[in-house]
């Protein structure tokens, strides 16, 4: 049964989920517009958050307003102030800065695509020309370079998820990141285990955009980048880790278990797999990131979603892989990992 605190129980809570979009293209705006970056300088009027950006302090003062009722900002004998998660979240420079991720979760493509989603679900797949699974997709290089920050705080998290799948002692020495994206993920279980070498798995675009993270972290002589398909590419063999970071999702349940297929054909006997995905419960009725998720997967691509544990027991087991297990993921989004062994 849906939580019933997340019930809608009256008609002024509808009007303000109609109105919910406006929170998004709010932070967005105050986002690319550094609102939050210049208060923690002392700009905490319209007036002064207005002139360094040319705008109107009418304009910016409608803004910060809206931005007070949403709950990321708050004021005081009017002036703005940062509550604390703001301060930290949003704040260019802080460390645990996602701030970036709002170019992806409110990318013009998907807030455009979201306002015809009537005509997405009719036709029950995405209705854009380049959608997720297109090849060089340049969204992927906006993905990467968005995503990094977000990836670097979560990495080390995957990363202690993996370790604690060998016995005490021992380690991965030959690891495949597939999807890998900005490579932080790669990056950080290289960090994690010293004598380990990596595999990078992604388009070239995307490769050539990684390389120089791995250059700046001294990992570039234990990195090969490999361009290519996921499905196509020759994955090697070996791997006594795979990680599947954010991947599973672009795709058909029947595709998962293709590509279940070659990455446990690609791990060494008793090696492991760590997925890393947003998890619906059982029951699809509480998660309301990963519910929400799967409406950008609908928008975004031909067959994709999210998928329960249930159902990555189908399509992990169904290519080979047992020992299938939920773990938590600690870190800035609400992702879990599914772990299996060869």
């Amino acid at each position: 049964m849906a939580n019933e605190s997340n019930v809608v129980q009256s008609p002024q809570q509808l009007l303000a989920l109609f109105q919910g979009f406006m929170g998004s293209a709010a932070t967005r705006a105050a986002l690319d517009l550094e609102v939050f970056t210049h208060i923690s300088h002392g700009a905490d009027t319209a007036e002064k958050l207005a002139a360094p950006k040319n705008v109107s302090p009418r304009a910016m003062r409608i803004l910060c307003d809206a931005l007070v009722a949403f709950g990321v900002l708050g004021k005081s004998e009017g002036r703005y102030t940062l509550p604390a998660p703001t301060q930290m979240l949003l704040v260019k420079g802080s460390p645990a800065y996602i701030g970036a991720m709002a170019r992806l979760m409110v990318n013009p493509m998907i807030w455009n695509e979201a306002g015809r989603l009537t005509d997405v679900v009719r036709a029950g797949h995405s209705l854009v020309g380049a959608s997720a699974e297109a090849a060089n997709n340049p969204f992927w290089e906006e993905f990467s370079r968005n995503s990094r920050q977000m990836a670097t705080m979560a990495g080390p998290s995957v990363a202690d998820v993996a370790a604690a799948m060998f016995p005490s002692g021992v380690e991965p020495r030959k690891i495949l990141d597939i999807a890998a994206g900005s490579g932080m993920y790669g990056f950080s279980a290289l960090k994690r285990f010293p004598n380990a070498k990596l595999i990078s798995v992604d388009w070239p675009n995307v490769l050539d955009l990684a390389k120089p993270t791995a250059a700046h972290m001294g990992l570039q002589d234990r990195v090969e980048f490999r361009p290519g398909d996921i499905f196509n590419v020759d994955l090697g063999s070996g791997y006594d880790l795979v990680l599947a970071v954010n991947i599973y999702h672009h795709f058909s349940i029947e595709k998962c278990i293709e590509l279940s297929k070659r990455l446990c054909a690609a791990t060494a006997p008793g090696g492991a797999i760590v997925l890393v995905d947003a998890i619906p419960d059982e029951a699809r009725a509480e998660n309301r990131f990963a519910l929400a998720f799967a409406l950008t997967m609908l928008i975004w691509t031909h067959e994709g979603d999210t998928y329960t544990l249930s159902q990555y027991e189908k399509m992990l087991t169904a290519g080979g892989y047992h020992g299938i297990e939920l773990k938590t993921v600690p870190g800035p989004a609400p992702m879990q990992a599914i772990v299996a062994h060869k």
